[in-house]
């Protein structure tokens, strides 16, 4: 999160940003962008709470709203370095780092040293490919938390990750600083010890790391058993609505479109991978992490005019109903896929809504991305997600109840809703590219094309966590990450039992 530098503002509403300013170090989100919004309602023209706001929507990847936002801050206060900053951070996430680094630099010519526009800057140059500036960069400021993490990174990526372990151990206790920041300084520590081969020591890092993903004053175990709760009704749920015996009485749109292609999985699966293969197509286009169907899903009942919440509102629609739903959400997809004949919605979150989708556009293709449970698991046990995201992550127990909760939603689909669907393992993509990128094309109804095998050359913006990953060719380090770190992952391994053996032998 973008630090204030702590210029005068107005008085009006000055205590009720401060709680804001607190909630957000505390991790209580939602909270802030409640108290932020009302603040604009009474006040449209507070300048601070603009930028607030701006910022709480980035981190939720809410840039549409965000972006107009900050530029209202900026023209109300032009003098402001944070407001910049965050414009520039905007900038960055959207992939124009290029245009961000025009920003920091504005940024820091009102405020020489503002450790938060030179950590932004850093990081407009990693995305960049340009480690040494970076390095550079990150070393040209003051020692704070809010540097050292992307210091540490900047090390890294440079491959001196001893060094990156010594520049943010200096600040692990640093109690008093933004739970954002602490928690970036831990990841990075757990990422420093795991390429320095300290695995005992990156997993007390990461552990750290992960107690700090949730509130202040909230338990880890607490969180994740409301999640989990949550989570369990909300499978139950669909699979009452969409069982065997309703799937085929269930009202269908009159859709004919096949330009809707669904990836769905668990975070770290290899799903922005495949998704740059079919972008990487001539007739092929990525949409990236649509929060489309979600929002169609949630808004249905009050469209539908009842009080049944989705998906049991399904009861009451009609043919016709969904067929105006499918049209908006193919208009979204055609926006972002302009001429292509196949557009990926890589929103993984779909799971949850292949049924939906069914009935939406009959021909819609869905790729079930899989990876092995204790590859997949590391990988988000380690990954530094965004605020209130996938809190099972946290926790290496709660990451296998999550793997056996997909795995019952794709039973589920694979056998009561008669859609294409294709399993893409992300083992098998490593070991045969070409063979694995020849079969994701015909299911999708693409003919092959050799752009797709160079998938790293396509120059289009990817915002997921696996940016870095796709920029590259394909490598086999990660396939069989886990094993070097033996029993310390062993309450994943315990609460995954079967499922690690069962993907093994298929």
């Amino acid at each position: 999160m973008l630090r204030w530098c702590g210029a005068d503002v107005p008085s009006n509403s000055n205590a009720t940003r401060e709680e804001a300013g607190r909630l957000i170090g505390a991790g209580l989100i939602d909270q802030a962008e409640a108290l932020l919004r009302d603040v604009l309602k009474r006040h449209r023209n507070d300048h601070e709470a603009m930028a607030m706001l701006a910022q709480i929507l980035s981190r939720r990847r809410a840039f549409d709203e965000a972006a107009p936002l900050i530029q209202r801050a900026i023209s109300g206060d032009r003098k402001r370095a944070d407001f910049h900053a965050l414009a520039a951070e905007v900038q960055s996430m959207i992939g124009r780092p290029s245009e961000a680094l025009g920003r920091y630099d504005e940024a820091l010519k009102l405020h020489p040293g503002y450790d938060a526009a030179i950590a932004g800057r850093t990081d407009a140059l990693l995305r960049l490919g340009r480690f040494d500036e970076a390095v550079e960069t990150a070393s040209s400021g003051p020692d704070t938390p809010v540097l050292a993490g992307i210091h540490a990174r900047a090390l890294r990526r440079q491959g001196d990750a001893a060094k990156a372990r010594a520049v943010v151990q200096r600040h692990t206790d640093a109690t008093d600083a933004p739970l954002e920041v602490r928690r970036t300084v831990w990841f990075e520590l757990g990422h420093a010890c795991t390429s320095l081969k300290d695995f005992k020591a990156a997993a007390a890092a990461y552990t750290q790391a992960n107690a700090l993903s949730v509130p202040r004053d909230i338990a880890l175990d607490e969180t994740l058993a409301q999640s989990d709760a949550a989570a369990d009704r909300q499978v139950d749920a669909v699979l009452e609505t969409f069982s065997t015996a309703a799937w085929a009485s269930l009202p269908r749109s009159e859709s004919s479109t096949d330009l809707p292609v669904l990836i769905v999985g668990l975070p770290r699966c290899g799903s922005t991978l495949v998704e740059q293969i079919i972008a990487s197509h001539p007739d092929g286009a990525g949409a990236g992490e649509l929060e489309t169907l979600a929002t169609l899903a949630t808004h249905l009942p009050q469209r539908l005019g009842t009080a049944l919440p989705f998906p049991a509102c399904l009861q009451e629609t009609n043919e016709h109903q969904l067929t105006a739903v499918a049209r908006e959400y193919v208009q979204v997809l055609k926006r972002a896929g302009k001429r292509a004949t196949k557009v990926v919605d890589k929103q993984l979150g779909n799971m949850m809504f292949v049924g939906l989708a069914g009935l939406l556009m009959p021909k819609v293709r869905v790729i079930h991305c899989t990876r092995h449970p204790m590859d997949l698991g590391l990988s988000c046990w380690t990954q530094k997600f965004a605020p209130e995201t996938n809190a099972w992550a946290a926790d290496q127990a709660a990451i296998a109840r999550q793997w056996h909760r997909s795995q019952r939603l794709v039973a589920h689909w694979a056998s009561a809703c008669p859609l294409p669907m294709l399993e893409v393992r992300y083992e098998q993509l490593v070991e045969d590219l070409e063979g694995e990128v020849r079969r994701i094309l015909d299911f999708v109804g693409l003919p092959f094309h050799a752009a797709c095998l160079r998938f790293w050359e396509t120059k289009r913006t990817v915002l997921t966590l696996s940016q870095d990953q796709v920029r590259r060719p394909l490598y086999a380090s990660a396939v069989g990450r886990h094993k070097a770190w033996g029993d310390l992952l062993a309450p994943m391994r315990d609460a995954l039992g079967e499922a690690v053996g069962n993907y093994e032998s298929r």
